[in-house]
């Protein structure tokens, strides 16, 4: 089985506020994306990496690359959004014979690459894994400020990546939704449980933080430290 992970680094951060996308921010010297490829270019399950660029970014996407060696990848334009940005990597790869495709958002540069055959071993035909978080606080349903609801906690999981699906499904899934006029999903999950497909989850086993706002670079810095030390 072939298989091939796609990071998605095709936004531009703009929660960041800073002049560059958050992907190219340093986490303890590295550029955050980096440490996400090579979570799946330095594991001996994955055979092939996708890294998606936006297209302003994609020249210094690639001095970064060549000054790290990382050569075990190919780098494909993003889109206006997430769902086309994914969908620009699935298309990329149709003559590739790709079997088994791992969608991981860049921002998660934390994932640990031991879980990959965890991963791969769950997955069947007609179902996906996704990693997923358990929530550590109790979620409110609102309605116009008020509480409405409040869920089970139990029953509950943070969404997080990599996601992974056979690649014929998951495209299959983008294409649909695409034909049926979404264009702005933020889940591939979603898609495919939209096309009949289903999601099994399994629990992350790192804090799988996906950094968005300035503080998290800090938060993450306190993790990778925590990893590096039980390692």
């Amino acid at each position: 089985m072939k298989v091939t992970a796609v990071v998605v680094a095709g936004g531009t951060g703009s929660r960041m506020r800073a002049s560059i996308p958050k992907q190219f921010m340093l986490l303890e010297g590295r550029e955050i994306f980096v440490r996400s490829v090579e979570v799946f270019c330095g594991s001996d399950f994955v055979d092939n990496t996708v890294l998606v660029m936006h297209e302003e970014w994609i020249d210094e996407a690639r001095k970064v690359l060549d000054r790290e060696s990382i050569n075990r990848l190919n780098i494909v334009e993003g889109g206006s959004t997430r769902q086309e940005s994914v969908r620009n990597a699935l298309e990329y790869l149709k003559d590739s014979q790709t079997d088994i495709v791992m969608i991981h958002d860049a921002a998660r540069p934390l994932f640990s690459r031991r879980q990959i055959p965890e991963i791969l071993k769950s997955l069947q035909r007609g179902t996906g894994v996704v990693v997923v978080e358990s929530l550590r606080d109790t979620i409110y349903i609102t309605q116009e400020g008020f509480v409405k609801e409040i869920p089970d906690r139990s029953l509950l999981k943070a969404a997080q990546t990599p996601q992974t699906f056979y690649y014929d499904e998951i495209l299959l899934s983008h294409r649909l939704a695409l034909s049926e006029g979404i264009e702005n999903s933020t889940d591939d999950a979603g898609l495919f449980i939209r096309s009949g497909g289903r999601v099994l989850t399994v629990e992350s086993h790192t804090r799988n933080l996906k950094i968005t706002e300035p503080n998290d670079i800090a938060l993450a810095k306190c993790i990778l430290d925590l990893q590096v030390r039980r390692d």
